[in-house]
C-alpha cells in the first residue's frame, strides 16, 4: 500500500494558531529534515515512557505519525511532539517534550494547541497519557478518561525495550 500523503509544513498556516507574545521567538514547524534527531533521542531515551528507547525506534515512529511538531529557538530544537492518527476519528497525541531551558513558558500548551488545530485532526477524538503533566492539559480541554473501565492495553508501557 501507499503511504498516505503527509502533511506539507506550509499548511500549519491554515489555521493561525496566536503566538503569545514571550513565545513569538520560537518557530513551529512540521518538517521532519529539521529535527535534530540527535536531541530528540536524548530527551525520549531518558523519560519516563519510552527509557532506553534507540534513536531509530524515534525515527521510525515519526515517519509513521501522522503529524510530528517541533519548536525551534534561534535554530536550536527546544520542544517536540507526535500525533499518531487516522486523521479522521482517533488521534493520540504523544512524545511531547520540552527542553529544561524552555519550560514553563507556555511551549507546550503553544505546541499541542498546534496539533489541536491541524486540519487534518480536525474531526478526530483525542487521547494522551501523562504521568505528571495534567494541568497542561487540562487548560487545552483534556478530560479524564470518563469510562476507563472501558479501555484495555497490551504491550508493557514505560518499560519499552531499545
Amino acid at each position: 500500500h501507499a503511504s498516505p500523503p503527509q502533511f506539507p509544513p506550509e499548511n500549519l498556516t491554515m489555521r493561525p494558531q496566536p503566538t503569545p507574545p514571550n513565545l513569538a521567538d520560537y518557530q513551529i514547524t512540521a518538517d521532519l529534515a529539521r529535527v535534530d534527531w540527535p536531541r530528540v533521542h536524548a530527551w525520549l531515551a531518558s523519560s519516563y515512557w519510552t527509557p532506553g528507547i534507540s534513536l531509530e525506534r524515534i525515527q521510525r515512529a515519526a515517519r509513521n505519525s501522522a503529524v510530528v511538531l517541533s519548536a525551534f529557538l534561534h535554530n536550536t530544537q527546544a520542544a517536540f511532539l507526535r500525533v499518531v492518527s487516522d486523521r479522521t476519528r482517533f488521534a493520540y497525541l504523544c512524545d511531547v517534550w520540552v527542553d529544561t531551558p524552555h519550560r514553563g513558558r507556555g511551549l507546550a500548551r503553544h505546541l499541542v494547541q498546534h496539533a489541536l488545530n491541524h486540519p487534518d485532526l480536525a474531526t478526530c477524538n483525542w487521547l494522551l497519557a501523562t504521568q505528571d503533566a495534567h494541568g497542561v492539559y487540562q487548560k487545552l480541554g483534556f478530560t479524564p478518561l470518563p469510562n476507563p473501565e472501558r479501555f484495555m492495553s497490551k504491550g508493557a508501557f514505560g518499560a519499552v525495550s531499545s
